[in-house]
């Protein structure tokens, strides 16, 4: 890289900088760096996105929802991809902004991101109207039957909601696609003790090495959801006809 107060002349520069677009063929510049530094050929710019894009996964994932949000919204400055906005309506989510949440889910239920804005609309509605959650968790898990946290909060939302048997096979396929997952693996305990299908208990804490402090705070957190009542399903209002 040529810098200001090199000793080549400008005829050379021009010489130089010719000969490394001819090299490099197609590539060509199409944005700066995220430091603002110097410009970025599509495949480094392609490789700088996903990188920003995982440093703000990770902030979500550290419940660092306030600086995901500033890192999103300066991401849409320069593109606002269906992507960004999933992301932007997770952390309002988060953030209790659920109504801006829920518009943008909306907006994404017939994009590529479809199965993730339903699941986003389920978990919106677990706390008021299990019944729309549960429809909005159902449909995620039919666009994305392979997604592990998809099926584990559909079996999740169907075991608060007593229905056992139902939740069994969601929570049992969570656990088979991911194994390594002690949130699913967990989760299955859970309902297992619900379920009081003991045998199924001790097999699992002898498959899994669970400890037993870790299976006593899972009878505990069993007998909290049974004791815990579940909001009622929220009326449909039909719309008034006019005349």
């Amino acid at each position: 890289m040529i810098r200001s107060g090199s000793p080549l002349s400008t005829l050379g520069f021009v010489v130089v900088a010719c000969s490394m677009l001819a090299a490099c063929g197609s590539t060509r510049v199409v944005e700066r760096s995220l430091d603002g530094g110097e410009p970025l050929t599509q495949a480094s710019a392609a490789e700088d996105r996903r990188v920003h894009m995982d440093l703000i996964r990770r902030m979500i994932d550290q419940n660092q929802n306030y600086a995901a949000l500033a890192h999103i919204e300066a991401q849409q400055r320069s593109r606002n991809s269906d992507e960004l906005r999933l992301l932007e309506a997770d952390v309002r989510r988060k953030l209790n902004q659920t109504a801006t949440a829920q518009q943008i889910y909306h907006s994404l239920l017939a994009g590529p991101y479809a199965a993730q804005a339903h699941h986003g609309m389920g978990l919106i509605w677990a706390q008021s109207d299990p019944v729309q959650s549960l429809s909005h968790l159902r449909r995620a898990v039919q666009l994305a039957p392979t997604d592990v946290e998809l099926r584990n909060d559909l079996g999740y939302s169907l075991m608060l909601a007593r229905r056992y048997p139902d939740a069994l096979p969601e929570m049992a396929t969570a656990v088979e696609l991911d194994p390594s997952s002690d949130k699913a693996r967990n989760n299955l305990l859970i309902l297992m003790i619900l379920m009081r299908d003991e045998r199924s208990v001790q097999r699992i804490v002898r498959e899994s090495n669970i400890d037993s402090a870790t299976l006593a705070k899972l009878r505990r957190q069993a007998e909290i959801l049974v004791s815990t009542p579940r909001p009622a399903p929220t009326p449909v209002t039909k719309p008034s006809r006019a005349g």
